[in-house]
């Protein structure tokens, strides 16, 4: 079974604040960024249960450094002040969203808190709520209905570590976040591909929808006969979600033949002691460079032994993940260690002697048929990994997991996945009736069909370029462009080949306005500028931006001859077209040219 959760951001304010959403291609360059420190807990829900994923997070015992622009964050992302009430505009986009699915409305709007303990929210918690049920999206293998549309809130994005503390850039934090969740009726990871960008496309429609890298991911839920349902986050190229499903198939099929055979050793139940023991003094002077790292700041090299184990570690799920491999993803999210050593890898590669193997083999009182692991970190951090391993190592069932997507196609665990514990009502903001005037006002401005769309751009632009805007950015920004004047061929060749052009020579085009560009067509409609001094003007328009259009133009030189001043110049100048237009191009239109050509000098 499958299904996805497409995620996509809204623009302009935040969902419960005044604070401007920030751009897709906001760089984060650390100027003038405020800081602070924050360590989450879990807490219970509304009926006393506490979420094993929020008891998981908590149980890392991280501190969090939050970073901000404050540009982009007030006091309300940062928690020191409650929230107001939905963005208006949010809401009545996600509306129209709902409208395009065919989906059924909620009579009213509640926002319920959901845990999150893993830093990405500065409350440990996310506001979320729900807006309608039902609908659907038409695919190759038939209709595929819709469970739920949401509106929430955007969370932090890590930032990485500094001294032992986990970086969260809340600058996105709030933004508003259309969430859409398919019934679990995928067929294939082909399939789960289609759907997303059936989905995506109709998105699209919404003037309103971000657009850039990290503005729309999927999330992937998948379950195996006899398995267990996992949720892969994080997909942000739609491209390897086909990849992204068979392995999840693979790893959930390779871990309950794994499972099966535990069960045959262990008569059922794997009954073994979660024991380990500390065996710094083995590797006093080792070549292993891990272990030697480790113990050279302080640390430990901590051991376990896995009964029976023999052989399990080392065998393949998928292509680059082995049994070994899930052990290592309890040990790095519950410890924060790098990774692990364990008996089905050669030894050999992290220069660990037979001396050493053997002492140790002795010291866990292995047998033939039994593995080990090491971890060797902070003795603090190591612990915590190992006990996570022996965890692990002791479930025959596959575990239910929250997992994060790589880019080739693989995953890891991130924590075990939520349940229903994780909600609760959110008591700063009052329920909003979705009302027949809000209502009324989504019918009378639907958004277009997406077939209809490409079909009207196709027809404008051509197969090529009509193709290539209707999967664009800046299809909203084309579209009223030319709806105040623009030629629109000239407008698309600017917008998806020109400035794309730009920005590989590291020109910083997205600096460039929508009014700089509406100057420019406006510029050329009336004849004052040249089509080809147009590639110019938007490298001035960039180093500029708040700088006219017509100004920049003059004071470079780039204003169009023609007419009578054209007349004259190649009168005085004219007879070899090609030098003339080597040398006036940017000014000049080169059919003008050719026709005073034609007449002679």
């Amino acid at each position: 079974m499958c299904g996805l959760e497409i995620h996509q951001r809204l623009s302009g304010k935040k969902l419960f604040v005044q604070s401007p959403c920030p751009p897709a291609d906001d760089k984060n360059d650390g100027k003038g960024r405020k800081g602070f420190i924050r360590k989450l807990r879990a807490v219970a829900s509304e009926l006393g249960a506490m979420d094993a994923a929020a008891a998981f997070e908590q149980s890392r015992e991280r501190t969090i450094k939050y970073t901000a622009n404050p540009d982009f964050v007030s006091l309300m992302e940062a928690d020191e002040e409650p929230p107001t009430q939905m963005n208006a505009g949010a809401l009545a986009e996600a509306i129209r969203i709902c409208n395009a699915f065919g989906s059924t409305l909620v009579d009213e709007v509640h926002v319920m808190r959901k845990a999150v303990v893993d830093g990405s929210n500065t409350s440990g918690f996310q506001r979320t709520s729900v807006i309608a049920f039902g609908g659907k999206v038409e695919t190759s293998h038939g209709a595929v209905g819709l469970q739920a549309i949401c509106l929430e809130e955007e969370s932090g994005i890590p930032a990485g570590e500094d001294g032992g503390r986990t970086i969260y850039d809340i600058d996105r934090l709030g933004i508003p976040l259309v969430e859409i969740a398919t019934e679990p009726t995928i067929v294939s990871g082909a399939h789960a591909r289609e759907v997303g960008e059936k989905i995506g496309y109709a998105l699209r429609m919404s003037p309103a929808v971000m657009r850039g890298l990290g503005t729309i991911r999927q999330d992937v839920n998948i379950s195996v006969e006899g398995g267990a349902r996992i949720e892969i986050k994080g997909v942000q190229d739609i491209s390897i979600l086909p990849a992204l499903v068979e392995n999840e198939i693979k790893r959930q099929e390779g871990l309950i033949a794994i499972s099966k055979e535990l069960q045959k050793k262990f008569g059922g139940k794997t009954d073994f002691q979660e024991n380990f023991i500390d065996v710094s003094q083995i590797f006093p002077s080792t070549s292993c460079a891990i272990i030697s790292k480790a113990l050279k700041s302080g640390g430990a090299a901590i051991a376990c032994r896995l009964p029976k184990f023999s052989g399990i570690l080392g065998r393949e799920l998928y292509a680059g993940r082995r049994y070994g491999s899930e052990l290592s993803d309890y040990a790095k999210a519950s410890g924060g260690v790098k990774g692990l050593i364990h008996s089905d890898e050669d030894m050999g590669k992290y220069k660990i002697s037979e001396d050493e193997l053997g002492e140790l083999q002795l010291a866990l009182g292995m047998k033939a048929e039994d593995a080990f692991v090491i971890i060797a970190d902070s003795a603090p951090k190591a612990e915590r990994a190992i006990m996570a391993v022996l965890g692990r190592a002791k479930m025959l069932d596959v575990p239910k997991e929250t997992r994060r997507a790589d880019d080739a196609g693989g995953s890891s665990f991130m924590r075990p996945l939520p349940g229903s514990a994780r909600m609760y009502p959110e008591t700063d903001i009052a329920p909003i009736r979705i009302s027949k005037e809000m209502r009324k006002d989504a019918l009378s401005n639907p958004l277009s069909d997406f077939e209809d769309k490409k079909k009207e751009l196709i027809s404008l632009l051509g197969a090529d370029l009509g193709g290539q805007m209707i999967k664009s950015r800046h299809l909203a920004l084309f579209e009223r462009l030319v709806e105040n004047g623009a030629d629109a061929k000239l407008a698309a060749v600017t917008l998806e080949q020109t400035m794309t052009s730009l920005r590989r020579e590291n020109i910083e085009v997205e600096k460039i306005n929508e009014k700089q560009l509406g100057e420019i067509f406006a510029l050329y409609g009336d004849g004052k500028i040249a089509k080809s001094a147009i590639r110019e003007i938007l490298k001035l328009a960039a180093a500029n931006p708040d700088g006219e259009i017509a100004a920049l133009a003059k004071s470079n030189s780039l204003l169009r001859i023609s007419g009578k001043a054209l007349d004259a110049l190649w009168h005085n100048e004219g007879g070899d077209i090609k030098t003339f237009m080597s040398k006036y191009r940017l000014v000049v239109e080169a059919g003008e040219v050719a026709g005073l050509a034609g007449k002679g000098k």
